[in-house]
């Protein structure tokens, strides 16, 4: 990345695939691996944040990829399932997996766990913090009603202001939870 030149954000798990898209003369660089290995390579948190935290997030981050795998029509027009940017998850490949071994330690403790409703895998969206409250999907995205997404308090981040879509889980308010004791499954 510009802002460290040490870093090399360009090493990556599994297979890298080339796809041409004629009609619109693009070329797509798709990375194809496992979902624990990808998880692993998401960079939505720092290594140094508290176990319970990270893995509250990663499970989140594991359940949404899982969601988008079975039910793969965000990107359907464009040969992957994830976006690696803030459309979907900063993903930034085994580069950053060697520089988090708490988040790899998280990852691996919680491997497999995905976020269920009624049985069912769910989709599990996060953002950066709130304004004490989270905002339900259909606030937010209109369509149908996912009543596993609906607005809740979110105390830690009352008074402060929202930086995000506000849908499913504060980071912040997360956090807040993590450091005064919650578990990761609370």
């Amino acid at each position: 990345p510009a802002w460290d030149a040490t870093i090399n954000d360009n090493e990556f798990l599994g297979a890298i695939e080339l796809h041409y898209a004629a009609a619109t003369n693009t070329v797509w660089v798709i990375n194809e691996l496992g979902i624990e290995n990808y998880v692993k390579g998401v960079a939505e948190a720092g290594d140094d944040n508290t176990t319970a935290y990270l893995k509250t997030l990663y499970t989140a981050a594991r359940s949404y990829a899982y969601y988008h795998y079975l039910y793969p029509t965000k990107h359907d027009d464009e040969y992957y399932t994830l976006d690696a940017t803030a459309n979907d998850q900063v993903y930034r490949g085994y580069g950053f997996t060697q520089r988090a071994p708490n988040i790899v330690a998280a990852v691996d403790a919680t491997a497999g766990y995905i976020v269920h409703y009624a049985g069912e895998p769910v989709v599990t969206p996060y953002f950066s913090r709130s304004d004490g409250r989270t905002r339900a999907w259909t606030e937010v995205w209109g369509g149908s009603h996912k009543p596993w997404l609906v607005s809740k308090s979110a105390p830690y981040d009352a008074g402060k202001e929202l930086w995000g879509h506000g849908v499913g889980m504060s980071a912040s308010d997360a956090l807040g939870r993590a450091n005064s004791g919650s578990s990761w499954t609370d």
